[in-house]
């Protein structure tokens, strides 16, 4: 076991020696509805995004100082009559982004648009009335305005972990992996890694329609030069409706 733990520790400090990363400090926010069917099946989702980034050049944690981001999303999932699996039957995405801010040519990159399909399975367990753990697989299908809406693929892993602390608030965790898969883009390989993400937070009750979560994600994200990474450290602040 020590000789395994000497080895990963190598790999990983050769690794690091040979890579370049950009650390960033980031605001995300985002209001989302959410409408269940009478018949408690059928899911719908409508989303707003808006995220700022850091500037290097003025200030590495003044998260407000550059735009990075803003767009919607829709949603319609599809629960089983045991509410232990929900099938996103389509998810679809609209971004306009900005280049996260990690060298000087990253200012020169122009504004971006990114349409975004992905469908998948959750699975839901609830062993008592404390704890609730959620595990997502999703397919992404991609077309970014730069690439000429040439779709790439991506697919991402999530595993979520939700502890009940009080009646108005909640613990929430979640861990998820993204690798790129076909199709891709010609010169690329097929399957890659792209990011890692680790998050806590508090969820808070405001009342039986509205919970507002605060959170802090860390995201490790892997740019299409193999030796280049960011390194995001975010602030969350997302509103939750539930009509």
């Amino acid at each position: 076991m020590k000789r395994l733990v000497c080895i990963l520790i190598g790999v990983f400090i050769v690794y690091a020696a040979h890579t370049q990363s950009y650390d960033h400090t980031t605001l995300w926010t985002r209001l989302q509805v959410n409408k269940l069917t009478t018949n408690k099946r059928t899911e719908l989702m409508a989303g707003l995004h808006w995220r700022r980034q850091s500037n290097y050049h003025n200030n590495q944690y003044n998260f407000l100082d550059s735009p990075l981001l803003y767009g919607g999303q829709l949603q319609v999932s599809r629960w089983n009559a045991k509410q232990s699996l929900v099938f996103h039957l389509a998810q679809v995405t609209c971004f306009w982004s900005n280049q996260l801010l990690g060298k000087d040519a990253d200012f020169d990159v122009p504004l971006n648009r990114e349409w975004r399909f992905a469908f998948g399975p959750e699975w839901v367990q609830r062993p008592n009335k404390k704890w609730i753990f959620r595990e997502r697989l999703l397919q992404e299908f991609r077309f970014f305005r730069s690439n000429n809406d040439h779709v790439v693929g991506r697919i991402r892993g999530r595993v979520q972990t939700i502890g009940k602390i009080n009646t108005k608030v909640n613990f929430i965790g979640v861990a998820e992996v993204v690798f790129h898969d076909p199709p891709q883009l010609t010169g690329f390989k097929n399957f890659r890694y792209h990011q890692l993400w680790l998050g806590a937070g508090l969820v808070w009750k405001l009342n039986n329609h509205l919970n507002l979560e605060t959170s802090y994600t860390f995201i490790n994200a892997r740019r299409n030069s193999i030796v280049e990474h960011d390194n995001q450290n975010i602030l969350n602040i997302l509103l939750f409706l539930r009509l």
